[in-house]
């Protein structure tokens, strides 16, 4: 610290290093609250996308549940109760990011697809779905698995 008796460019110049102290002081601040914002962040994804993945075979059950549904039972209140949940649990989970991924007719995609068999059909071209996949916030959290076109 400078004595009051000092040369007033002396104490100009502690003035500044003080001043430029205090600025990064109060960057490294700001960017220690960024980092733990983005960790946080983070944390909270990483947790979701456990329970997400936890979450879609039941997910898958019900969709082949519904489509294997006998058609003498179709139309009873208690199966459409059950779709109805079904739709709206889907809303909930679209609504924090899931999104299934549109493979059916899309060319194969080794990031978003896993080819199990080939069938007749266009060249490596997705003619059969076998299990949905999904994506959370853009991150493919489980690949569609898929049936693709041998070209014949």
């Amino acid at each position: 610290m400078s004595d009051p008796k000092d040369p007033p460019q002396a104490q100009d110049e502690e003035l500044a290093k003080l001043k430029e102290i205090a600025a990064r002081a109060q960057a490294d601040l700001q960017n220690a609250k960024i980092r733990m914002e983005k960790e946080a962040q983070e944390i909270r994804s990483f947790a979701m996308q456990g329970l997400l993945e936890k979450l879609l075979p039941t997910i898958s059950n019900f969709q082949r549940a519904f489509e294997h549904l006998p058609e003498d039972i179709a139309d009873h209140d208690w199966v459409k109760g059950l779709y109805v949940t079904e739709q709206q649990l889907m809303a909930d989970l679209q609504s924090v990011g899931l999104k299934k991924i549109e493979s059916m007719g899309q060319p194969v995609d080794s990031q978003i697809h896993e080819v199990l068999q080939t069938a007749e059909g266009d060249k490596d071209i997705v003619v059969q779905v076998l299990e949905e996949g999904y994506t959370l916030n853009g991150k493919v959290i489980r690949p569609a698995k898929v049936v693709v076109g041998n070209g014949d």
